[in-house]
């Protein structure tokens, strides 16, 4: 499972990490059954508390995306696929032109970070 947070990033930690791995489950890049990287774990691999990886986990498990089975971990649960309309994407675009406007950017970098995300994801 490949994460990033950015401390400098006007989102909260929180969100980020939050926002990633549902973003991973939902695409099926975490599948059903997978396993996330236990809390202690993830929490150091990403400098962060270990309250916060919890939480984040603990916010999933709320929302049905994974479960917690004691020692064995936390997994990915077998979630329908969302339904996603256009104006999801528009909602998504929103966020992105809100942050870039709090960095200080403008349209074109905001373009140039979309064009680097696609490239990553391959």
């Amino acid at each position: 499972m490949i994460v990033r947070v950015d401390a400098s990033s006007p989102v909260p930690v929180f969100e980020q990490l939050r926002a990633q791995i549902a973003r991973l489950i939902a695409s099926g890049q975490l599948a059903p059954g997978a396993q996330l990287p236990p809390i202690r774990h993830l929490a150091h691999d990403l400098g962060l508390a270990r309250g916060t990886v919890n939480k984040v986990y603990d916010t999933l498990v709320q929302d049905g995306l994974v479960a917690t089975q004691g020692r064995h971990g936390t997994v990915v649960l077998d979630v329908p696929a969302p339904r996603t309309s256009p104006e999801d994407l528009a909602d998504a675009a929103d966020t992105l032109a809100v942050v870039a406007r709090q960095l200080g950017l403008g349209k074109n970098e905001a373009h140039a970070a979309i064009d680097a995300a696609w490239a990553r994801l391959g």
